[in-house]
Protein backbone atom coordinates (compact mmCIF):
# COMPACT_ATOMS: atom_id res chain seq x y z
CA UNK A 1 0.00 0.00 0.00
CA UNK A 2 2.89 2.16 0.77
CA UNK A 3 4.30 1.70 -2.16
CA UNK A 4 1.22 2.03 -4.13
CA UNK A 5 0.78 5.44 -2.27
CA UNK A 6 4.24 6.35 -2.65
CA UNK A 7 3.92 5.80 -6.62
CA UNK A 8 0.56 7.51 -6.86
CA UNK A 9 2.21 10.25 -5.39
CA UNK A 10 4.97 10.29 -7.48
CA UNK A 11 2.29 10.14 -10.10
CA UNK A 12 0.64 12.93 -8.90
CA UNK A 13 3.43 15.02 -8.46
CA UNK A 14 4.20 14.07 -12.23
CA UNK A 15 0.74 15.12 -13.42
CA UNK A 16 1.39 18.35 -11.61
CA UNK A 17 4.21 19.16 -13.23
CA UNK A 18 2.21 18.69 -16.48
CA UNK A 19 0.13 21.91 -16.40
CA UNK A 20 3.29 24.26 -15.38
CA UNK A 21 5.53 22.74 -18.37
CA UNK A 22 2.32 23.35 -20.69
CA UNK A 23 2.07 26.95 -19.22
CA UNK A 24 5.54 27.82 -20.38
CA UNK A 25 5.24 26.12 -23.67
CA UNK A 26 2.43 28.40 -24.24
CA UNK A 27 4.37 30.87 -23.54
CA UNK A 28 7.10 30.16 -25.69
CA UNK A 29 4.37 29.88 -28.72
CA UNK A 30 2.56 33.23 -27.99
CA UNK A 31 5.92 34.86 -27.75
CA UNK A 32 7.29 33.24 -31.12
CA UNK A 33 3.67 34.47 -32.47
CA UNK A 34 3.67 37.99 -31.19
CA UNK A 35 7.60 38.55 -32.44
CA UNK A 36 6.47 37.04 -35.72
CA UNK A 37 3.84 39.38 -35.85
CA UNK A 38 5.29 42.58 -34.93
CA UNK A 39 7.94 41.48 -37.69
CA UNK A 40 5.44 40.81 -40.41
CA UNK A 41 4.06 44.37 -38.90
CA UNK A 42 7.76 45.76 -39.73
CA UNK A 43 8.00 44.32 -43.27
CA UNK A 44 4.00 45.41 -44.41
CA UNK A 45 5.42 49.30 -42.78
CA UNK A 46 8.45 48.74 -45.15
CA UNK A 47 6.43 48.02 -48.45
CA UNK A 48 4.00 51.03 -47.51
CA UNK A 49 6.28 53.64 -46.76
CA UNK A 50 8.55 52.70 -49.22
CA UNK A 51 6.20 52.58 -52.16
CA UNK A 52 4.87 55.99 -51.22
CA UNK A 53 7.47 57.88 -53.25
CA UNK A 54 9.02 57.28 -56.44
CA UNK A 55 11.49 60.08 -55.17
CA UNK A 56 14.76 58.47 -55.56
CA UNK A 57 15.83 60.36 -52.32
CA UNK A 58 13.22 60.76 -50.40
CA UNK A 59 13.15 56.62 -51.05
CA UNK A 60 16.39 56.85 -49.60
CA UNK A 61 16.08 58.56 -46.67
CA UNK A 62 13.06 56.56 -45.75
CA UNK A 63 15.12 53.29 -46.10
CA UNK A 64 17.45 54.26 -43.32
CA UNK A 65 15.24 55.15 -41.23
CA UNK A 66 13.29 52.26 -41.30
CA UNK A 67 15.54 50.07 -39.73
CA UNK A 68 15.66 52.11 -36.30
CA UNK A 69 15.26 51.34 -34.08
CA UNK A 70 13.96 47.98 -35.23
CA UNK A 71 17.15 46.27 -36.49
CA UNK A 72 20.13 49.28 -35.28
CA UNK A 73 20.60 52.35 -33.67
CA UNK A 74 21.88 53.70 -37.01
CA UNK A 75 22.46 52.72 -40.52
CA UNK A 76 23.82 53.92 -43.72
CA UNK A 77 23.22 53.80 -47.48
CA UNK A 78 25.42 53.80 -49.70
CA UNK A 79 24.43 54.17 -53.49
CA UNK A 80 25.60 52.77 -56.64
CA UNK A 81 28.75 54.69 -57.70
CA UNK A 82 28.95 57.68 -60.50
CA UNK A 83 32.02 58.02 -61.44
CA UNK A 84 34.88 57.83 -58.32
CA UNK A 85 32.60 59.21 -56.03
CA UNK A 86 29.03 58.21 -54.90
CA UNK A 87 26.46 59.29 -52.15
CA UNK A 88 25.72 58.06 -48.98
CA UNK A 89 22.52 59.08 -46.37
CA UNK A 90 22.79 57.88 -42.82
CA UNK A 91 20.03 58.08 -39.75
CA UNK A 92 21.24 57.71 -35.97
CA UNK A 93 21.84 57.55 -33.74
CA UNK A 94 18.82 59.22 -32.45
CA UNK A 95 17.37 62.12 -34.63
CA UNK A 96 20.48 62.39 -36.55
CA UNK A 97 20.35 62.99 -40.43
CA UNK A 98 23.04 63.46 -42.57
CA UNK A 99 24.09 62.88 -46.40
CA UNK A 100 27.33 63.32 -48.61
CA UNK A 101 29.43 61.79 -50.88
CA UNK A 102 32.57 59.01 -49.91
CA UNK A 103 34.78 58.12 -52.82
CA UNK A 104 34.99 54.27 -54.25
CA UNK A 105 38.57 53.82 -53.26
CA UNK A 106 37.38 54.17 -49.69
CA UNK A 107 34.84 51.89 -50.27
CA UNK A 108 36.94 49.37 -52.58
CA UNK A 109 39.14 48.95 -49.16
CA UNK A 110 36.14 47.20 -47.34
CA UNK A 111 35.27 43.99 -49.24
CA UNK A 112 32.48 43.33 -47.79
CA UNK A 113 30.52 46.97 -48.31
CA UNK A 114 31.90 46.33 -52.07
CA UNK A 115 30.56 43.08 -52.73
CA UNK A 116 27.30 44.76 -51.45
CA UNK A 117 27.25 47.30 -53.38
CA UNK A 118 28.31 45.42 -56.48
CA UNK A 119 25.65 42.91 -56.02
CA UNK A 120 28.07 40.37 -55.35
CA UNK A 121 26.84 39.61 -51.80
CA UNK A 122 23.40 38.32 -51.58
CA UNK A 123 23.07 37.27 -48.16
CA UNK A 124 23.83 39.61 -45.10
CA UNK A 125 27.07 39.70 -43.73
CA UNK A 126 28.38 40.90 -40.27
CA UNK A 127 31.55 42.72 -39.96
CA UNK A 128 33.07 44.75 -37.20
CA UNK A 129 32.82 48.50 -37.40
CA UNK A 130 36.45 49.13 -36.84
CA UNK A 131 37.08 47.00 -40.02
CA UNK A 132 35.70 50.07 -41.68
CA UNK A 133 37.78 52.66 -40.55
CA UNK A 134 37.94 54.03 -43.62
CA UNK A 135 34.35 55.47 -43.63
CA UNK A 136 34.70 57.77 -40.70
CA UNK A 137 33.52 60.51 -42.76
CA UNK A 138 30.78 57.92 -43.06
CA UNK A 139 30.03 56.51 -39.57
CA UNK A 140 28.46 57.80 -36.89
CA UNK A 141 31.75 58.13 -34.54
CA UNK A 142 29.94 57.34 -31.26
CA UNK A 143 29.27 54.05 -32.48
CA UNK A 144 32.59 53.19 -34.75
CA UNK A 145 33.22 51.16 -31.39
CA UNK A 146 30.55 49.09 -31.07
CA UNK A 147 29.75 45.70 -31.19
CA UNK A 148 28.93 44.39 -34.64
CA UNK A 149 27.46 46.06 -38.12
CA UNK A 150 25.35 43.99 -40.62
CA UNK A 151 26.29 44.95 -44.16
CA UNK A 152 23.10 44.29 -46.19
CA UNK A 153 22.93 44.32 -50.46
CA UNK A 154 20.53 46.24 -51.86
CA UNK A 155 19.35 44.90 -55.50
CA UNK A 156 16.41 44.24 -57.61
CA UNK A 157 16.19 41.70 -60.55
CA UNK A 158 20.25 40.90 -59.80
CA UNK A 159 20.97 45.12 -60.44
CA UNK A 160 22.21 46.44 -57.74
CA UNK A 161 20.69 49.24 -55.74
CA UNK A 162 22.64 50.14 -53.02
CA UNK A 163 24.48 48.94 -49.84
CA UNK A 164 23.21 49.36 -46.51
CA UNK A 165 25.56 49.08 -43.59
CA UNK A 166 23.20 48.58 -39.77
CA UNK A 167 25.27 49.33 -36.63
CA UNK A 168 24.66 48.78 -32.74
CA UNK A 169 25.95 50.64 -29.75
CA UNK A 170 27.97 48.22 -27.08
CA UNK A 171 24.92 48.39 -25.08
CA UNK A 172 23.23 46.53 -27.59
CA UNK A 173 22.95 42.33 -28.42
CA UNK A 174 24.73 41.63 -31.26
CA UNK A 175 22.45 40.69 -34.43
CA UNK A 176 21.13 36.87 -34.15
CA UNK A 177 19.84 34.50 -36.86
CA UNK A 178 16.58 35.67 -36.51
CA UNK A 179 17.85 39.78 -36.96
CA UNK A 180 19.61 38.65 -40.30
CA UNK A 181 16.70 37.08 -41.79
CA UNK A 182 14.48 39.67 -41.08
CA UNK A 183 17.04 42.35 -42.52
CA UNK A 184 17.48 40.07 -45.36
CA UNK A 185 13.94 40.30 -46.23
CA UNK A 186 13.86 43.92 -45.72
CA UNK A 187 16.26 44.43 -47.94
CA UNK A 188 14.46 42.43 -50.56
CA UNK A 189 11.82 44.88 -50.17
CA UNK A 190 14.18 47.97 -49.97
CA UNK A 191 16.33 47.34 -53.41
CA UNK A 192 13.29 46.80 -55.21
CA UNK A 193 11.75 50.29 -54.30
CA UNK A 194 15.38 52.09 -54.35
CA UNK A 195 16.01 50.35 -57.95
CA UNK A 196 12.44 51.80 -58.94
CA UNK A 197 12.59 55.08 -57.26
CA UNK A 198 16.25 55.10 -59.48
CA UNK A 199 14.62 54.18 -62.36
CA UNK A 200 11.88 56.54 -62.52
CA UNK A 201 13.98 59.07 -61.54
CA UNK A 202 16.43 58.27 -64.63
CA UNK A 203 13.59 58.40 -66.93
CA UNK A 204 12.10 61.85 -65.39
CA UNK A 205 15.45 63.28 -65.81
CA UNK A 206 15.68 61.85 -69.46
CA UNK A 207 12.35 63.02 -70.57
CA UNK A 208 13.32 66.62 -69.32
CA UNK A 209 16.26 66.75 -71.19
CA UNK A 210 14.28 65.40 -74.56
CA UNK A 211 11.58 68.27 -73.78
CA UNK A 212 13.89 70.71 -73.69
CA UNK A 213 16.03 69.98 -76.77
CA UNK A 214 12.49 69.72 -78.69
CA UNK A 215 10.80 73.14 -77.46
CA UNK A 216 11.03 75.99 -79.97
CA UNK A 217 13.98 78.43 -79.64
CA UNK A 218 12.86 81.64 -78.42
CA UNK A 219 11.63 83.98 -81.36
CA UNK A 220 14.21 86.35 -82.66
CA UNK A 221 14.19 90.09 -82.56
CA UNK A 222 13.45 91.14 -86.21
CA UNK A 223 13.46 94.95 -87.47
CA UNK A 224 10.00 95.58 -89.32
CA UNK A 225 8.44 92.70 -88.26
CA UNK A 226 6.51 91.13 -85.15
CA UNK A 227 6.54 87.69 -84.01
CA UNK A 228 4.69 85.78 -81.38
CA UNK A 229 4.27 82.07 -80.73
CA UNK A 230 2.25 79.70 -78.37
CA UNK A 231 3.18 76.01 -77.83
CA UNK A 232 1.36 73.13 -75.99
CA UNK A 233 2.62 69.77 -76.38
CA UNK A 234 0.18 66.78 -75.62
CA UNK A 235 0.01 66.19 -71.66
CA UNK A 236 -0.33 62.22 -72.18
CA UNK A 237 2.62 62.39 -74.45
CA UNK A 238 4.60 63.15 -72.31
CA UNK A 239 4.85 66.77 -73.57
CA UNK A 240 7.08 66.22 -76.19
CA UNK A 241 5.53 67.39 -79.23
CA UNK A 242 5.52 66.29 -83.12
CA UNK A 243 4.69 70.02 -83.61
CA UNK A 244 7.48 72.25 -84.45
CA UNK A 245 8.78 75.72 -85.66
CA UNK A 246 11.39 78.26 -86.10
CA UNK A 247 12.01 81.32 -86.83
CA UNK A 248 15.62 82.76 -88.07
CA UNK A 249 17.08 86.39 -88.86
CA UNK A 250 18.15 86.80 -92.43
CA UNK A 251 21.91 88.47 -93.03
CA UNK A 252 20.37 91.07 -95.88
CA UNK A 253 17.18 91.34 -93.66
CA UNK A 254 13.85 89.93 -92.30
CA UNK A 255 13.35 86.36 -91.51
CA UNK A 256 13.13 83.02 -92.90
CA UNK A 257 10.78 80.15 -91.43
CA UNK A 258 9.40 76.94 -91.32
CA UNK A 259 6.07 75.58 -89.36
CA UNK A 260 5.47 71.56 -89.22
CA UNK A 261 3.74 68.63 -87.90
CA UNK A 262 4.73 65.09 -87.71
CA UNK A 263 2.34 62.18 -88.17
CA UNK A 264 1.59 61.04 -85.04
CA UNK A 265 2.38 62.13 -81.29
CA UNK A 266 5.18 61.34 -78.89
CA UNK A 267 8.60 60.17 -78.57
CA UNK A 268 9.08 58.82 -82.21
CA UNK A 269 7.10 62.05 -83.87
CA UNK A 270 9.30 64.34 -81.57
CA UNK A 271 12.52 62.20 -82.77
CA UNK A 272 11.67 62.85 -86.45
CA UNK A 273 10.33 66.63 -85.65
CA UNK A 274 13.92 67.44 -84.07
CA UNK A 275 15.66 65.92 -87.39
CA UNK A 276 13.37 68.14 -89.86
CA UNK A 277 14.39 70.68 -87.78
CA UNK A 278 17.81 70.47 -87.27
CA UNK A 279 18.22 69.97 -91.25
CA UNK A 280 16.13 72.86 -91.87
CA UNK A 281 18.19 75.03 -89.93
CA UNK A 282 21.35 73.20 -91.54
CA UNK A 283 19.98 74.34 -94.98
CA UNK A 284 19.49 77.75 -94.23
CA UNK A 285 23.28 78.36 -92.22
CA UNK A 286 24.66 76.22 -95.90
CA UNK A 287 22.53 78.33 -98.36
CA UNK A 288 23.38 81.99 -99.42
CA UNK A 289 19.34 82.87 -99.75
CA UNK A 290 16.01 81.46 -99.09
CA UNK A 291 14.68 78.87 -101.44
CA UNK A 292 11.92 76.92 -99.84
CA UNK A 293 10.86 74.92 -102.44
CA UNK A 294 14.54 73.50 -102.96
CA UNK A 295 14.36 72.72 -98.88
CA UNK A 296 11.47 70.91 -99.47
CA UNK A 297 12.78 68.53 -102.04
CA UNK A 298 15.68 68.06 -100.32
CA UNK A 299 13.84 67.30 -96.74
CA UNK A 300 11.87 64.79 -98.75
CA UNK A 301 14.94 62.52 -98.94
CA UNK A 302 15.42 63.06 -95.70
CA UNK A 303 12.08 61.88 -94.37
CA UNK A 304 11.50 59.09 -96.64
CA UNK A 305 15.08 57.27 -94.98
CA UNK A 306 14.22 58.02 -91.90
CA UNK A 307 11.35 55.51 -91.74
CA UNK A 308 7.57 55.42 -92.68
CA UNK A 309 6.12 58.69 -90.72
CA UNK A 310 5.92 61.53 -92.77
CA UNK A 311 5.61 65.44 -92.22
CA UNK A 312 3.28 68.37 -92.80
CA UNK A 313 5.61 71.76 -93.88
CA UNK A 314 5.38 75.25 -94.74
CA UNK A 315 8.60 76.99 -95.18
CA UNK A 316 9.08 80.44 -96.21
CA UNK A 317 10.46 83.92 -96.05
CA UNK A 318 9.29 87.45 -94.95
CA UNK A 319 11.57 91.01 -96.09
CA UNK A 320 10.17 94.24 -95.01
CA UNK A 321 9.58 96.64 -97.64
CA UNK A 322 10.16 100.82 -97.78
CA UNK A 323 6.81 101.11 -97.95
CA UNK A 324 6.40 99.19 -94.20
CA UNK A 325 4.52 96.01 -95.81
CA UNK A 326 6.23 93.02 -95.70
CA UNK A 327 6.81 90.50 -98.49
CA UNK A 328 5.97 86.96 -97.62
CA UNK A 329 7.13 83.88 -99.87
CA UNK A 330 5.88 80.65 -99.19
CA UNK A 331 6.08 76.76 -99.76
CA UNK A 332 4.04 74.33 -98.57
CA UNK A 333 4.70 70.62 -98.00
CA UNK A 334 0.79 69.14 -97.18
CA UNK A 335 0.38 71.69 -94.36
CA UNK A 336 -2.70 73.57 -93.20
CA UNK A 337 -2.90 77.06 -95.30
CA UNK A 338 -1.30 80.34 -93.80
CA UNK A 339 -4.28 82.53 -92.31
CA UNK A 340 -3.64 86.70 -92.92
CA UNK A 341 -5.70 88.76 -90.62
CA UNK A 342 -6.12 92.04 -93.01
CA UNK A 343 -6.23 95.52 -91.67
CA UNK A 344 -10.43 95.61 -92.33
CA UNK A 345 -10.58 92.73 -89.81
CA UNK A 346 -11.12 90.03 -92.94
CA UNK A 347 -9.25 86.84 -92.90
CA UNK A 348 -8.15 85.58 -96.51
CA UNK A 349 -6.84 82.04 -96.48
CA UNK A 350 -3.65 81.58 -98.58
CA UNK A 351 -4.26 78.59 -100.50
CA UNK A 352 -1.02 76.75 -101.19
CA UNK A 353 -1.19 73.07 -102.75
CA UNK A 354 1.64 71.16 -101.97
CA UNK A 355 2.25 67.19 -101.28
CA UNK A 356 2.72 65.70 -97.90
CA UNK A 357 6.80 65.46 -97.14
CA UNK A 358 7.93 61.95 -97.03
CA UNK A 359 5.51 59.64 -98.48
CA UNK A 360 7.02 59.85 -102.22
CA UNK A 361 10.31 59.81 -103.92
CA UNK A 362 9.17 62.77 -106.67
CA UNK A 363 6.83 65.29 -104.97
CA UNK A 364 5.12 67.95 -105.62
CA UNK A 365 5.37 71.13 -103.80
CA UNK A 366 3.38 74.22 -104.16
CA UNK A 367 5.07 78.30 -103.97
CA UNK A 368 3.07 81.32 -103.35
CA UNK A 369 4.20 84.92 -102.63
CA UNK A 370 1.89 87.70 -101.19
CA UNK A 371 2.07 90.96 -99.02
CA UNK A 372 1.14 92.10 -95.35
CA UNK A 373 -0.15 95.53 -95.49
CA UNK A 374 0.90 97.39 -92.00
CA UNK A 375 -0.92 96.43 -88.96
CA UNK A 376 -1.57 92.73 -91.09
CA UNK A 377 -0.68 89.59 -89.73
CA UNK A 378 -0.19 85.56 -91.15
CA UNK A 379 -1.29 83.10 -88.30
CA UNK A 380 0.58 79.50 -89.22
CA UNK A 381 -0.91 76.92 -86.91
CA UNK A 382 -1.22 73.12 -86.49
CA UNK A 383 -4.38 71.12 -86.58
CA UNK A 384 -3.97 70.37 -82.65
CA UNK A 385 -6.20 73.87 -82.42
CA UNK A 386 -8.76 72.86 -85.43
CA UNK A 387 -9.30 69.41 -83.84
CA UNK A 388 -9.28 70.19 -80.24
CA UNK A 389 -12.59 68.64 -79.18
CA UNK A 390 -14.62 69.91 -76.68
CA UNK A 391 -17.87 72.33 -76.01
CA UNK A 392 -21.50 71.13 -74.58
CA UNK A 393 -21.15 67.84 -75.70
CA UNK A 394 -17.00 67.40 -75.32
CA UNK A 395 -16.58 65.50 -78.81
CA UNK A 396 -17.31 68.54 -81.15
CA UNK A 397 -13.87 69.84 -82.75
CA UNK A 398 -13.39 73.40 -82.70
CA UNK A 399 -12.62 73.73 -86.30
CA UNK A 400 -11.90 76.15 -88.75
CA UNK A 401 -14.74 78.98 -88.60
CA UNK A 402 -14.43 79.01 -85.13
CA UNK A 403 -10.46 79.99 -85.29
CA UNK A 404 -11.10 82.38 -88.77
CA UNK A 405 -13.55 84.15 -86.11
CA UNK A 406 -11.31 84.39 -83.02
CA UNK A 407 -8.51 85.68 -85.35
CA UNK A 408 -10.86 88.35 -87.06
CA UNK A 409 -11.35 89.49 -83.33
CA UNK A 410 -7.64 90.11 -82.77
CA UNK A 411 -7.53 93.17 -85.03
CA UNK A 412 -5.36 95.64 -83.94
CA UNK A 413 -3.52 93.39 -81.44
CA UNK A 414 0.42 92.93 -81.89
CA UNK A 415 1.57 89.36 -82.62
CA UNK A 416 2.75 88.23 -79.49
CA UNK A 417 -1.31 88.55 -78.06
CA UNK A 418 -2.96 87.12 -80.55
CA UNK A 419 -1.09 84.05 -80.85
CA UNK A 420 -1.61 84.06 -76.77
CA UNK A 421 -5.52 84.70 -76.81
CA UNK A 422 -5.76 81.72 -79.78
CA UNK A 423 -4.30 79.33 -77.60
CA UNK A 424 -6.28 80.70 -74.70
CA UNK A 425 -9.13 80.12 -76.75
CA UNK A 426 -8.47 76.88 -77.73
CA UNK A 427 -7.69 75.44 -74.38
CA UNK A 428 -10.90 76.94 -72.71
CA UNK A 429 -12.64 74.77 -75.94
CA UNK A 430 -11.30 71.79 -74.43
CA UNK A 431 -11.76 72.35 -70.52
CA UNK A 432 -8.93 69.99 -69.23
CA UNK A 433 -9.82 67.08 -71.84
CA UNK A 434 -6.83 65.07 -73.47
CA UNK A 435 -5.79 67.13 -76.68
CA UNK A 436 -3.43 66.64 -79.89
CA UNK A 437 -0.16 68.99 -79.71
CA UNK A 438 -0.97 72.48 -80.23
CA UNK A 439 1.14 75.31 -81.79
CA UNK A 440 0.78 78.61 -83.47
CA UNK A 441 3.31 81.25 -85.16
CA UNK A 442 1.84 84.49 -85.86
CA UNK A 443 3.91 86.98 -88.43
CA UNK A 444 3.21 90.89 -88.15
CA UNK A 445 3.90 93.63 -90.25
CA UNK A 446 4.02 96.43 -87.75
CA UNK A 447 1.45 99.59 -87.99
CA UNK A 448 2.74 102.93 -89.21
CA UNK A 449 3.58 105.20 -86.87
CA UNK A 450 0.94 107.07 -85.34
CA UNK A 451 -1.90 105.47 -87.16
CA UNK A 452 -5.20 104.61 -84.71
CA UNK A 453 -5.91 101.40 -83.50
CA UNK A 454 -7.75 99.53 -85.17
CA UNK A 455 -11.12 98.41 -83.76
CA UNK A 456 -12.50 94.86 -83.70
CA UNK A 457 -15.61 94.20 -85.83
CA UNK A 458 -19.06 93.38 -84.83
CA UNK A 459 -19.63 89.80 -85.16
CA UNK A 460 -18.79 86.07 -83.40
CA UNK A 461 -15.96 88.24 -82.67
CA UNK A 462 -17.12 90.33 -80.38
CA UNK A 463 -15.77 93.78 -79.85
CA UNK A 464 -12.26 94.47 -77.95
CA UNK A 465 -11.26 95.75 -75.21
CA UNK A 466 -9.45 99.05 -74.64
CA UNK A 467 -7.23 97.04 -72.75
CA UNK A 468 -6.55 94.45 -75.92
CA UNK A 469 -6.81 97.10 -78.30
CA UNK A 470 -3.31 98.53 -76.84
CA UNK A 471 -0.23 97.11 -78.11
CA UNK A 472 0.68 94.62 -74.96
CA UNK A 473 3.91 92.63 -74.96
CA UNK A 474 4.57 89.07 -73.80
CA UNK A 475 5.99 85.68 -73.74
CA UNK A 476 7.29 85.11 -77.45
CA UNK A 477 6.58 88.73 -78.37
CA UNK A 478 9.58 90.07 -80.59
CA UNK A 479 10.01 93.32 -82.80
CA UNK A 480 9.34 97.07 -82.49
CA UNK A 481 7.25 98.80 -80.03
CA UNK A 482 3.97 100.02 -81.04
CA UNK A 483 3.40 103.92 -81.55
CA UNK A 484 0.27 105.14 -81.38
Amino acid sequence: MTDDGDSGGGGRGAWGRAPARLGELLGLVEAALLDERDRSAFLDETTRRLGASLHHGRTARALVELVIPKLADASVLVLPASGRRTQWHRAGPGDARSAGEVTVEALERIPKVADALYGLQPRPAVIRPKEMAGLDDVLPGELVHGEEALVVQLAAGGVPAGALIMLRGPERARFEDADIELAHKFAERAGLALATAALYSQQAHTIAVLQASMAPEPLPVADGLRLGAAYRPAAEALRISGDYYHVAPCPAGGVTFFFGDVSGKGAEAAVLAGHVRQSMRTLAMVKRGPDPLGDLQLLNDLVISAGRRFTTLVTGSARPCDDGSVKVEIASGGHLSPLVLRGDGKVEEIVCEGMLVGVVPDPSFGCREFRLAPGELMLLYSDGVTEARGGMSGQEIYGDERLVDALAGCVGMQAASVAERLELLTTEWLAGRPHDDISLLALQAPPRRGSPPHRRPEGPGGSASAGERESTGGPGSTGEPESS
